[in-house]
């Protein structure tokens, strides 16, 4: 599950939508991707799974949320009534925000763009060092401490 433009995710977008995906125009799904994609700070191709999903809930909630904006004109202000459609995608999309601001913290590599290894700072090593045959080479002048994070 890769998605590699915007139209792969407007695909992605009008199954999870189902009924609703014919609410939305063609420049509200180019809207939704791009607010999604900028909003992450990520860009396509995305090729990583959580990544993927992340993408894909994102746009969800700003799709809800067009739909949200048009559906605000049925508020009727003299009986105070507030349709049900608009409380419900009101409703969702301050869930979707609730479990993105709980992975934002949860997550933070996936969201900041940085390998776990990289955020914890450098590896001093203890500093005594052998030659193959146990000699200690500890205090020879051409001897280097390795003191960054070995990537793999």
């Amino acid at each position: 599950m890769d998605l590699n433009d915007a139209d792969d995710l407007t695909d992605y977008l009008k199954i999870q939508l189902s009924s609703l995906s014919s609410l939305i125009t063609a420049d509200g799904y180019e809207l939704v991707c791009d607010q999604a994609i900028s909003e992450l700070g990520w860009s396509y191709p995305l090729t990583i799974p959580t990544k993927v999903s992340w993408a894909i809930k994102r746009a969800t909630r700003h799709a809800i949320y067009l739909l949200l904006l048009a559906s605000a004109y049925k508020f009727k202000y003299k009986q105070i009534n507030l349709q049900h459609r608009f409380d419900h995608f009101k409703s969702l999309i301050d869930e979707m925000d609730k479990e993105f601001t709980e992975a934002l913290t949860t997550d933070t590599a996936l969201f900041a763009g940085v390998d776990s290894y990289k955020m914890f700072g450098t590896k001093i090593d203890a500093g005594f060092a052998y030659d193959s045959v146990g000699n200690d080479v500890t205090y020879n002048v051409d001897r280097l401490v390795n003191f960054a994070p070995l990537e793999e």
